[in-house]
């Protein structure tokens, strides 16, 4: 049932239509789920219910393990008690049941349990990766009609890992080879691929040997642009098949996500302050504030001052402050800013030490 429920994870693959729009990706949907039904029966519903519920646990919490754990499994044998809504509808000629859930009773089922929550908020990776495509090493682009293509796309919906891939016009062909990608030349590819507007990217490539495959694959933040490069992940490994492959690195993707950006309670008390520039009407203010509420690491948050076109926040938060900034770093909505005379160029001096203040400008609406 696991393995079928690791499935169910939507997110899709992101076209990229235009780069200069392209942003870290923002999850939706995540109280819902659809599962394939062979009918309407009281009891084929029942165990559909419970089939999306774990679905919609999974998709919070990016664990496939959170399922086991008691109180999520006692949840999950009770779907009702915090099902909101059904439907059926028929998809390519199947039918399916469409369930929605309390997404608080979810979040606070996670927390109670010490689980992992991952927000909406998700970093977004630009893959460069190698492939044999008609009998030849290709660099996969995103317009790519091939079975591996849509491997990705399935792996990017089941692990909810938005993924980009170049599209291969003649500003890519003309700073990339085939030759950058097999070697996995940072520097090069480090270059080519700041015109996208990831957080990350990752190089990858896939190689026969024999009658197996070989893939191997690095991890990047594209945003670190002082010295050289190093790789935040690098494993390789043997699979079967192409569909094997892919599965196989991004759950090397998601691994590293999770322990960056699922974020546990650790039962502390910390409590600290964040000011946002740059708020010049109403509406921002009330974005800011939804935006922090939805992050994983943010318990509470109380506006202590407003001020010209400035908000400070103090913000109660679930783990620590090296949590909440991961998770404010990388929104390109926010411009982090340095503090003059301040050891830590984040920390902002105040009174009391205890509260420091990350200092961001917000570029949004």
């Amino acid at each position: 049932m696991l393995k079928k429920l690791i499935n169910l994870i939507v997110l899709p693959i992101i076209a990229l239509t235009s780069i200069a729009t392209v942003y870290a990706a923002e999850v939706g949907k995540l109280d819902e789920a659809d599962i394939a039904v062979s009918s309407r029966a009281n009891d084929v519903k029942d165990n559909a219910l419970k089939e999306a519920l774990a679905a919609v646990f999974l998709k919070n919490s990016g664990l496939p393990s959170v399922v086991l754990h008691p109180l999520v499994k006692a949840q999950i044998n009770a779907p009702e008690v915090i099902l909101t809504q059904y439907g059926y509808y028929e998809s390519n000629g199947e039918l399916m049941l469409k369930a929605s859930f309390d997404h608080q009773r979810v979040i606070s089922t996670l927390r109670e349990a010490g689980l992992p929550v991952w927000g909406s908020q998700r970093p977004l990776t630009l893959l460069w990766i190698s492939v044999d495509e008609n009998n030849q090493q290709t660099i996969l682009a995103d317009d790519s009609a091939t079975d591996i293509r849509t491997d990705l796309a399935q792996e990017s919906n089941n692990k909810g890992i938005p993924l980009l891939l170049p599209i291969m016009d003649l500003d890519d062909v003309m700073q990339v080879s085939i030759t950058d990608v097999r070697g996995m030349f940072t520097d090069v590819l480090a270059k080519a691929s700041t015109r996208y507007q990831a957080d990350y990217f990752a190089v990858a490539n896939i190689d026969t040997q024999g009658s197996n495959l070989h893939y191997s694959i690095k991890l990047f933040d594209k945003n670190r642009t002082n010295g050289v490069l190093v790789a935040l992940i690098s494993q390789q490994g043997d699979a079967t098949d192409y569909q094997q492959a892919t599965k196989s690195m991004m759950s090397i993707l998601a691994d590293y996500y999770i322990s960056q950006y699922a974020i546990a309670s650790t039962g502390g008390d910390l409590t600290t302050q964040v000011r946002f520039t740059g708020l010049n009407n109403m509406t921002q203010v009330v974005n800011v504030e939804r935006y922090l509420r939805q992050l994983s690491a943010v318990k509470s948050i109380t506006l202590s001052q407003f001020k010209g076109d400035s908000a400070t926040y103090t913000i109660d938060l679930f783990s620590n402050l090296d949590d909440l900034q991961r998770l404010l770093n990388i929104d390109s909505r926010l411009s982090q800013l340095d503090t003059v005379g301040s050891v830590d160029s984040f920390y902002e001096s105040t009174t009391d030490k205890t509260k420091p203040k990350l200092i961001y400008q917000w570029l949004g609406q």
